[in-house]
């Protein structure tokens, strides 16, 4: 009697997402609360890409806030200055939501999130950000 063997092809192991980490990020220029970023982000077990969903709010700020991300203190590259409307309670105007998912290439360690805000005071107007490091809890 011969035996023979099955042979299925082995599909390619899906990394999957750890929980999410909340955001919770707010720029205050000269005393005035001028922007914020409120959502998630999360990184996957295999440690190559992460995910975000951030509402940026603009308080007082002149301009619409910004989003930048850098990974693992690398350049820092912009993620978003708009998107779909969203109601969020954090923020008493329409926010606009940011969300995606990044696969930058090699080991995902950390991701720093910045968020700016501009206050005018006529006739110049000042430059502010905060920014949040968040680590990537599979390495």
């Amino acid at each position: 009697m011969t035996v023979a063997a099955l042979v299925m092809p082995v599909a390619p192991a899906h990394a999957t997402y750890g929980s999410d980490l909340t955001v919770s990020i707010e720029v205050w220029g000269q005393g005035v609360k001028l922007s914020g970023a409120y959502g998630t982000i999360a990184f996957d077990d295999g440690n190559a890409k992460y995910r975000y969903s951030i509402a940026m709010c603009q308080y007082s700020g002149y301009t619409r806030p910004n989003l930048f991300a850098s990974v693992n203190g690398g350049a820092r590259t912009m993620v978003a200055s708009g998107g779909p409307s969203v109601t969020i309670p954090q923020c008493p105007y329409t926010a606009y939501l940011a969300s995606g998912e990044v696969t930058p290439g090699g080991t995902v360690g950390n991701v720093t999130l910045t968020v700016d805000g501009v206050r005018y005071n006529p006739p110049s107007g000042t430059y502010h950000t905060n920014y949040a490091v968040y680590d990537n809890p599979f390495n």
